[in-house]
């Protein structure tokens, strides 16, 4: 019989490239800050779309009158910059989840274990 006949035994496959036990701290608590944030920005977006659905029910019943433009302008207000030559700039996801990380890593050393927790529980939540 020839050497080559057998067939080659393979180890197995790693279940997971992040082990359970080797976690750090900053990890945890960016992984449980992912999954804090995404349920409340559910419970946050079912609240606020409820407040819309009811204001327009109350408008098509006359009860009240909303100044749409108005609400507009707080909101650009209250959430839009003004960069360097003046003009407001909207909102981005990025700048969003840049103010998230600034805000929960200030005085926070593990930041890059927090960042790469941050964004699984953000995935997982």
């Amino acid at each position: 019989m020839e050497p080559s006949a057998q067939p080659e035994v393979l180890p197995p496959p790693p279940l997971s490239s992040v082990s359970i036990y080797e976690l750090s701290f900053g990890t945890v608590a960016g992984i449980c800050s992912g999954v804090f944030i995404k349920k409340g920005a559910k419970a946050m977006a079912f609240f606020l779309g409820g407040i819309f659905v009811l204001l327009q029910y109350l408008v098509s019943f006359s009860v009240i009158r909303v100044d749409w433009v108005k609400m507009g302008g707080r909101f650009e207000n209250l959430f839009y910059t003004t960069d360097a030559t003046g003009r407001k700039k909207s909102p981005t996801l990025y700048s969003l989840f840049k103010w998230i990380v600034d805000f929960l890593t200030a005085d926070f050393q593990p930041r890059a274990s927090f960042v790469a927790g941050l964004a699984l529980g953000l995935r997982l939540g």
